[in-house]
């Protein structure tokens, strides 16, 4: 046993570490954190604060609210199937009407909502300027996006 301290000890010499101080604590600082163990648990056993109440729809039948456009005037164009976020381009897959160069498009969605202009749009790798009903076009966006999100004109 006194071998393996003079070794431990020609060790803490060579590396050069320092013997460690054991702290002892308080009767104080065991009486604190008794009183925070204490404020803690009392915090986490209290009831909770109910949560505020949602205003019923009537035409729905229920409290959930529905994600509704910024303007009543859109139509919905398409949605949002893929999103690339290092490149920030997502896939949209026509539903109605058509897309165009330079239109404003609205997206919607749980976390999203903006309205940008189309700049770049592609089909197969290649660039376009008008898209019609039923094709997936590839759409340059502003902002992050959510698959599922929904594309408005």
């Amino acid at each position: 046993m006194t071998m393996i301290r003079k070794i431990v000890d020609v060790l803490k010499e060579v590396f050069w570490i320092k013997p460690s101080r054991k702290r002892h604590k308080s009767a104080r600082q065991k009486k604190d954190r008794k009183a925070v163990v204490k404020k803690i648990t009392k915090m986490l056993k209290a009831p909770k604060r109910p949560a505020a109440k949602q205003k019923a729809c009537p035409a729905k039948g229920g409290a959930k609210s529905v994600a509704k456009p910024i303007d009543p005037s859109l139509a919905e164009v398409g949605v949002i199937t893929h999103y690339f976020d290092r490149i920030k381009v997502c896939v949209v897959k026509l539903t109605q009407g058509s897309v165009l160069i330079g239109d404003k498009l609205t997206i919607l969605g749980a976390k999203t909502k903006f309205v940008q202009k189309v700049w770049s749009m592609q089909i197969e790798s290649a660039d376009v300027k008008v898209a019609k009903k039923g094709q997936l076009i590839g759409l340059k966006v502003d902002k992050i996006v959510a698959v599922g999100d929904k594309v408005y004109k």
